[in-house]
């Protein structure tokens, strides 16, 4: 079987391209080179330095990393695994792709948020933190809590993780809704919970997807 011809798996690493956990495999200098290998033990498990790691979806690769982070195809043959993750003894690196993709379908919009939250102003979070005391009602609960229950059935684990890093509440509730913004309508998450948990954000700083109502200057929150 070539390498074109095996399941991918995915691999996220540190930005210089090195696995999160002991910063020592170099996963970007073996892209398109010899397979990564370890050596072969009795009863492999993953979460453990008996094996090499990857997942079998994107948004899956940041459990135990972080971002900002780079993103691989890798193939071999898994001898362990737990839920999405996938152990082995030996990875061939095929690729790198698009890091965003470890976020989920909105990554981009995800780190972009995650950016500027970093960067306001002392009155832009004045004005963030007014609007958002405002939109934390009864609404609000039912709102965060579809999407939570939305990105956990669509594994999205990773963004979700990404979400917190978010400065600011506000901005935390509008990663977490832009996480799951591809999914209104499934798993119980509606517009409604979704313009609740980003209204404060877009009508103090502006629309988080490109797709989204401007609500810039809205009071009614």
């Amino acid at each position: 079987m070539t390498v074109s011809d095996q399941p991918i798996f995915y691999k996220a690493t540190r930005p210089d391209g090195t696995d999160f956990y002991s910063g020592t495999v170099d996963y970007a200098g073996a892209v398109g080179g010899d397979p990564i290998v370890l050596p072969v033990v009795d009863a492999p498990e993953c979460c453990s330095s008996t094996v090499l790691h990857a997942a079998t979806v994107p948004t899956e690769t940041l459990i135990g990393g972080s971002w900002p982070c780079r993103l691989f195809e890798v193939t071999g043959e898994p001898v362990a695994n737990e839920e999405h993750k996938r152990g082995f003894f030996s990875l061939t690196v095929v690729r790198e792709i698009d890091a965003h993709l470890a976020l989920g379908p909105q990554g981009r919009e995800i780190a972009a948020l995650i950016e500027r939250s970093g960067a306001l102003t002392q009155a832009d979070g004045e004005s963030l933190r007014a609007a958002w005391g405002a939109a934390r009602r009864a609404a609000w609960g039912a709102a965060w809590d579809a999407a939570w229950g939305a990105a956990r059935r669509a594994a999205r684990r990773a963004a979700r993780d990404a979400a917190r890093r978010a400065a600011w509440d506000a901005a935390r509730d509008g990663a977490w809704a832009i996480v799951v913004r591809d999914l209104i309508g499934q798993h119980g998450l509606t517009q409604d919970h979704y313009d609740t948990l980003t209204r404060p954000w877009r009508t103090v700083i502006g629309r988080i997807h490109p797709d989204d109502a401007d609500l810039m200057g809205d009071d009614d929150a």
